[in-house]
C-alpha cells in the first residue's frame, strides 16, 4: 500500500512539475531563428508597429528569442523577439525588444502584437 502511495505522490509532483515549467519563456535555439514562424512573428512585429505608430521601420532579421507556450495546453505562443529593424531603407538600424501572441499556422488576423521597445 505504501509503494502505491508513493508512486501517486511522484507522479502527482512530476504533473505539478510539468504544469508551472510548461509557461515558463525557453529560449529558441539559435538553429531555429531562421524558422518560418520565428521570422514571421519578428515581421509582424515590426509591421505593426511602424503601421500603427507611422514609423518608418524595415524588418532585417531576428537575433534571439524565446517562446512561452500557453499552461494547460491551451492555443497560441507568446513570442519575445529582439529584432534588428533599419529606419526607411539604407537607413540606421536599431535593435527592439518585441512581444508577439499568435498560432502558428493560423492567420495574420489572429496574431496580436503586445510589446514593443528600443533597446
Amino acid at each position: 500500500m505504501r509503494s502505491l502511495q508513493a508512486v501517486l505522490v511522484a507522479v502527482l509532483v512530476l504533473l505539478a512539475v510539468a504544469a508551472t515549467t510548461d509557461a515558463a519563456w525557453a529560449p529558441i535555439p539559435d538553429r531555429d531563428l531562421n524558422g518560418m514562424v520565428v521570422q514571421q512573428a519578428g515581421r509582424f512585429a515590426v509591421l505593426v508597429h511602424d503601421i500603427t505608430r507611422r514609423t518608418t521601420l524595415v524588418f532585417v532579421k531576428v537575433e534571439r528569442g524565446e517562446m512561452e507556450r500557453p499552461a494547460g495546453g491551451g492555443l497560441g505562443t507568446n513570442y519575445r523577439l529582439v529584432v534588428t529593424a533599419a529606419r526607411a531603407p539604407g537607413g540606421s538600424r536599431g535593435r527592439y525588444e518585441c512581444v508577439v501572441w499568435g498560432v502558428p499556422g493560423s492567420r495574420t488576423s489572429t496574431w496580436k502584437l503586445l510589446g514593443f521597445k528600443a533597446l
